[in-house]
């Protein structure tokens, strides 16, 4: 992601509103992976992500990596470290937040 479209989406989940819509959007993608995303705590969400990251299954996780749309590349890269879920969570965070900033910048009137 581009470094100012990564800023302005950062930005952006300081918001209250666009963070409830970021939950939302996490909910219905997991959701469509078999997945509950247990947390109403817009502030927790990536504890929340690491959380649920932490108790699925390999299958599970791929059907999401590839659902979300995280590149292979970055996934495995992070998949060696002994931070992965803390990291795989900021990067599924990232990307999400990043759908719903498109989608608002681009169905704005």
């Amino acid at each position: 992601m581009a470094q100012e479209l990564q800023e302005q989406v950062k930005q952006a989940l300081m918001d209250q509103s666009f963070r409830a819509d970021t939950l939302a959007q996490l909910e219905k993608d997991f959701q469509r992976c078999g997945l509950t995303l247990n947390t109403t705590d817009l502030n927790n969400l990536l504890f929340a992500i690491e959380t649920c990251l932490s108790k699925v299954s390999s299958t599970e996780l791929q059907q999401l990596i590839y659902l979300i749309d995280i590149p292979e590349s970055l996934f495995l890269s992070i998949s060696r470290k002994d931070t992965f879920h803390s990291e795989l969570s900021e990067v599924i965070l990232m990307r999400e937040a990043l759908k719903v900033y498109l989608r608002t910048q681009f169905s704005a009137p």
